[in-house]
């Protein structure tokens, strides 16, 4: 891929489970943005594969006698051939500890999508997961360390920030109290991954609690995929193409069971979120929005069944509105990418 065309530094990088997603900004303000999906697929070293390889243009990488095709070539063409799975670097919003090649072929696809700073120590905010409520033997650690010396190398000056807040940013909800005037940046943000589903309350912009839990978009394709027996890879093109969750979907079995599993993973996530903040005994003085973004959250009418739960919900808090980001796909890299330039206008203020 060719470098973005901007003369302004500064970048935000979502390294989702599904996804990768690069946004910087343009002189006139607006997001420049592209992505790669975060998948591959596996094909051992053969004359069989070389020929195929050779007749097309899919995006790929050879590591120890294995091709791995990249990004949504590999979703094309495991859906063309019918057989095999695809793989992903990442596994439940952290470096998948099944695959031992993870980290190696996950910076190939980093590389491709980010490119080269624009000047030496651009400073960079990537996205990281918070520490799951739901398995709390799993931490943050390592996957953070090992994405923060991989950005170093590339020449960048990278820090993490919890993808939730970073939709906040991006978002920018504000809260009203009475007497007191509006919080900015002040709401409930859920970016609902592939891997996980990441929590954050934030008041003037600081993280309050940050929390995730385990079991999102890519449980919910695997679950529909084992009850109708579909390949995962055809579970997930239904779902980014065809499913409503306004609609009763009685006749089609996939769309069925994803409106099923959709029920089920939005009731849990948010009852899992409800019991975490009263056990934490968080407080507010004024009402606030709660804003979903992530690929998992696209689905049409994903919001208004979120809409029917937040009622029955014991919340130490009130919830005004439920909203979906304005560019829920994006909106966490534009707000790493809003942290980033805030990490460069500090960094210039200290120099001058």
């Amino acid at each position: 891929m060719e470098n973005f065309k901007t003369d302004v530094p500064s970048v935000g990088v979502d390294v989702g489970t599904a996804n990768i997603c690069v946004c910087r900004r343009l002189e006139d303000g607006t997001f420049s943005v592209r992505h790669h999906r975060n998948m591959l697929y596996e094909m051992e070293e053969s004359d069989e594969a070389e020929n195929l390889l050779s007749r097309s243009d899919y995006l790929y990488v050879k590591s120890d006698k294995h091709y791995y095709i990249v990004g949504d070539d590999a979703l094309k063409l495991v859906n063309a051939i019918g057989q095999g799975e695809i793989i992903r670097p990442m596994q439940d919003g952290l470096l998948n500890p099944n695959l031992k090649r993870a980290q190696n072929l996950m910076n190939y696809i980093l590389k491709a999508v980010l490119g080269i700073p624009i000047e030496t120590g651009e400073h960079l905010r990537f996205s990281v997961p918070a520490n799951p409520i739901d398995k709390p033997e799993v931490n943050n650690i390592f996957h953070s360390m090992v994405l923060t010396e991989f950005f170093k190398k590339l020449g960048y000056a990278p820090k993490p920030i919890n993808e939730a807040l970073a939709n906040l940013y991006a978002e920018a909800p504000s809260m009203e109290v009475e007497g007191e005037g509006s919080y900015p940046l002040t709401g409930l943000s859920i970016s609902c991954g592939a891997g996980m589903a990441n929590v954050c309350l934030g008041v003037r912009g600081m993280p309050v609690v940050e929390f995730s839990m385990t079991k999102s978009g890519d449980h919910i394709d695997k679950q529909v995929a084992l009850v109708t027996g579909e390949r995962s890879s055809r579970v997930i093109r239904i779902k980014e193409k065809m499913l409503d969750l306004g609609e009763e979907n009685t006749e089609d079995r996939v769309l069925q069971a994803l409106s099923i599993y959709y029920d089920e993973f939005i009731g849990r996530i948010l009852k899992l979120m409800g019991k975490e903040f009263v056990n934490r005994k968080v407080t507010l003085d004024g009402a606030i929005d709660l804003v979903f973004c992530g690929g998992t959250a696209m689905p049409q009418n994903f919001v208004e069944r979120a809409k029917k739960i937040i009622p029955t919900l014991e919340l130490p808090f009130t919830i005004k509105d439920v909203k979906l980001a304005r560019s829920p796909f994006y909106s966490v890299a534009q707000g790493a990418c809003l942290a980033a330039e805030s990490d460069s206008q500090k960094a210039d203020a200290k120099e001058s």
